[in-house]
């Protein structure tokens, strides 16, 4: 009650009290009570900085921890949360100690020993007398450097300690199992510590491996990689990831093979489609091919315990990709279903009874026990195209259960950087679940599967039932403008006009925004209407749609996302639901596009439109603070999870010259996404050469984007630090602020 009304020292002295009576009881019942009390007054001691951390950690936490170890027997929730406090603690001197001795305050006592060093040096080489000064430079230069070897020890200990605790941690039970985050990122970070390795392979041994699922892209990225620490690392990893894919080979195969078949687009991909553009067999980098055979060496092991699914899986896996790398030009303007070739290897795949369809959700099963599951019967003959550059092909999966489920097989497309996004948002989505309000209101964003299978290739769950709101709006032919405000300028009109404006000021282009906006005015509230006759149900429907634009509006603006346009979310025909898709802008890429995004997300006046009278007011505003408070109580666990992603060396998430051109130079109009954009921009990045990537920049702007997410995350906007509510206050009149709107691309159609 005292620490819950922030009376800090009358609530440890109580603790002390109860600790020291409890300290002498021979009553084995009351351990429980005395592991809980020590760790909490460590954890409040640690909070109000009291005690010296050696103390706190001899005295309280590893007391704690050393009692529940003793007494497992009676002690059960208290030694997973003993680990975990013991675990926070360490980990938090460890990363004081570390940025301290990433300071420059730290680099210049060490350029200042150095010089010390140098000059005793010459004095002694100079045979030069030693007087008083000698002496006091000298001891100086022993005790400076006796501090820094402290240092470097106190830093290694508190590591060791936080590792191995996270470890117990996990070990004991489900409860913390977001932490992995923070224990696998404290490793790759410290790959080169022998201890940590150490702790670290016993940690495969003890943490069931199911746990490190969330992690699997990550990890696996790291195989083979010149990663510090060297051999003794990649034995751990490669065991690590070895374990996880025998017990759960359905949520791994597919992403240690799309490694495996990095460059199987050329092999596979057609000789005619290689003329095409500049697709000449690239060399492979030296990182690659290594990254190539330590997946080939963990899919090789899998295989002689699981033959018939990894051989079927492959054939699976390089049907999809022959299929992806297909030329389709020659049917670019056809709607109707095509038929797939019969040279295709996909016509012939049947049964693949081990075979999960690699489009659906698997429920990861702890005990590796995987019944019932739903596989690969076949697929139809006939395949259709989706709009776009590289002309992606839908075709339709047959599933074991007679379901037929809809896929988009991409190819000349990098769909890691989606993969990555969607986890991102299941892992938010974990956070909102957890929170009672959020649970409550149903606040999630809506993710769905996707699957890279090569360096350039990848097949996406098709979301059923959803339209893309710019096909809904504004569809020259049918689209709820047009029918509902026949005489209002078409999208096309206001295009045109703020095309014309691109070159003027910012004032003269906001004068023509304002002309475009009272000429075109929003119609989406029908959206509900036309779809949910019965009231009640269009009530329900219009709060589903409230709740979905204010979760992923904030989700999108703390993970940076941009490119946000009108083909870019899709709308779930029945349950109101928005969906985004095409991440590849994020983490603030957006605002260094040339014609820079200057809104936090979209909120349109048609996506208000569709909130009902209220607008931004009530629902909205309400849905969108709860979602931005659990992100901002679940900073540690955020930044962790985005640390991890963003120095992995697979996932391309910075914005180069040749993205930024595709992004905005697409000369499609809202139905024609054939765009006539020359191939060579589609999906053919110049490769990235592990060797020849300048590692030291992009590790600077991803110390950038953590900075800004810290930021977000800390209420920290235009430099001044804002509750909940202000933050979101400023968000909203940001992203409704007619003069940003007005200097975004004409291709985003803020009109609309």
């Amino acid at each position: 009650v005292f620490g819950g009304k922030k009376e800090q020292s009358l609530s440890l002295d109580v603790l002390k009290q109860m600790i020291g009576k409890l300290e002498v009881t021979s009553n084995e019942s009351l351990v429980p009570l005395y592991v809980e009390c020590l760790r909490l007054c460590g954890s409040w001691l640690a909070e109000t900085c009291l005690e010296s951390p050696g103390t706190i950690m001899q005295k309280y936490l590893e007391k704690a921890v050393t009692l529940s170890i003793q007494h497992k027997d009676t002690v059960h929730t208290g030694k997973m949360e003993a680990f975990l406090s013991l675990a926070r603690f360490s980990d938090a001197q460890y990363q004081s100690i570390d940025n301290y001795m990433k300071s420059s305050e730290f680099e210049n006592k060490r350029a200042l020993l150095k010089n010390a060093k140098e000059e005793i040096h010459l004095i002694k080489e100079h045979k030069i007398q030693t007087n008083r000064y000698v002496v006091k430079v000298q001891r100086e230069c022993e005790l400076d450097e006796r501090a820094m070897c402290a240092l470097q020890e106190d830093r290694k200990q508190f590591l060791c300690k936080a590792v191995e605790n996270y470890i117990n941690c996990l070990q004991s039970g489900e409860e913390h199992d977001m932490r992995i985050f923070r224990l696998c990122s404290l490793w790759l970070e410290n790959s080169n510590v022998p201890e940590v390795n150490s702790n670290m392979k016993e940690a495969v041994e003890k943490i069931p491996s199911y746990k490190f699922l969330p992690l699997m892209y990550q990890l696996a990225a790291r195989m083979g990689t010149k990663m510090p620490g060297g051999q003794r690392f990649h034995e751990v990893l490669n065991k690590l990831i070895e374990r996880t894919s025998l017990d759960h080979p359905h949520h791994t195969l597919f992403i240690i093979l799309a490694l495996s078949n990095a460059n199987k687009d050329d092999i596979l991909g057609k000789p005619e489609v290689l003329k095409r553009g500049r697709h000449t067999r690239k060399e492979m980098s030296h990182l690659d091919q290594e990254r190539m055979d330590a997946a080939s060496s963990i899919i090789n092991t899998v295989r002689k315990s699981k033959a018939k699914m990894v051989k079927d899986i492959e054939k699976l896996c390089d049907a999809l990709i022959t299929l992806a790398n297909m030329d389709a030009t020659k049917w670019k303007t056809e709607r109707k279903a095509i038929d797939i070739p019969s040279t295709q290897p996909i016509t012939k795949l049947k049964d693949l009874d081990e075979v999960v369809i690699p489009t659906m959700e698997l429920k990861v099963d702890p005990s590796g026990r995987y019944e019932n599951m739903i596989t690969v019967k076949s697929f139809r003959s006939q395949f259709r195209l989706a709009g776009g550059v590289n002309l992606p092909k839908i075709i339709d999966c047959v599933g074991s259960d007679g379901k037929e489920r809809r896929q988009l097989v991409k190819g000349r497309d990098d769909l890691r950087q989606d993969a990555v996004m969607q986890q991102v948002f299941q892992m938010c989505n974990a956070l909102l679940q957890k929170n009672a309000d959020t649970r409550k209101r149903k606040l999630t964003i809506r993710t769905y599967k996707v699957i890279p299978l090569s360096q350039r290739s990848g097949i996406l769950e098709w979301c059923t039932g959803t339209v893309p709101i710019g096909e809904y709006l504004v569809n020259p032919n049918e689209g709820a403008h047009k029918r509902y405000r026949p005489n209002d300028w078409s999208s096309l009109d206001c295009r045109k006009r703020m095309l014309e404006a691109q070159k003027l000021s910012f004032e003269d282009k906001y004068q023509v925004f304002m002309d475009v906006c009272k000429n075109f005015r929003p119609v989406f509230r029908y959206f509900c209407m036309e779809k949910f006759l019965d009231p009640a149900v269009w009530f329900e429907k219009r709060l589903g749609y409230t709740r979905s634009v204010a979760t992923s509006s904030i989700v999108c603006y703390i993970v940076g996302l941009g490119d946000r346009h009108v083909q870019n979310i899709l709308i779930d025909e029945e349950s109101a639901e928005l969906v985004h898709i095409d991440l590849g802008v994020a983490f603030e890429q957006g605002k260094i596009l040339p014609t820079p995004e200057t809104v936090p997300f979209r909120l349109t006046r048609d996506i208000v439109d569709g909130m009902g009278i209220t607008g931004v007011e009530g629902v909205f505003r309400r849905c969108c603070e709860k979602t931005m408070e659990v992100m901002r109580s679940s900073q540690e666990a955020l930044l962790t999870i985005v640390e991890v992603l963003l120095y992995d060396p697979l996932f391309d998430w910075t914005m180069n010259p040749l993205k930024a051109l595709y992004l905005q130079q697409r000369p499609e109009e809202d139905t024609d996404l054939h765009s006539t954009l020359n191939s060579t921009i589609a999906g053919d990045e110049p490769e990235r050469d592990g060797d020849a990537t300048d590692v030291k920049s992009i590790n600077k702007v991803a110390e950038r984007v953590l900075l800004r997410l810290q930021e977000k995350l800390k209420g920290v906007e235009e430099g001044a630090v804002l509750s909940v509510g202000g933050q979101v206050n400023l968000l909203i009149q940001q992203a409704r602020d007619l003069k940003n709107l007005s200097r975004l691309f004409p291709g985003w159609q803020p009109w609309v």
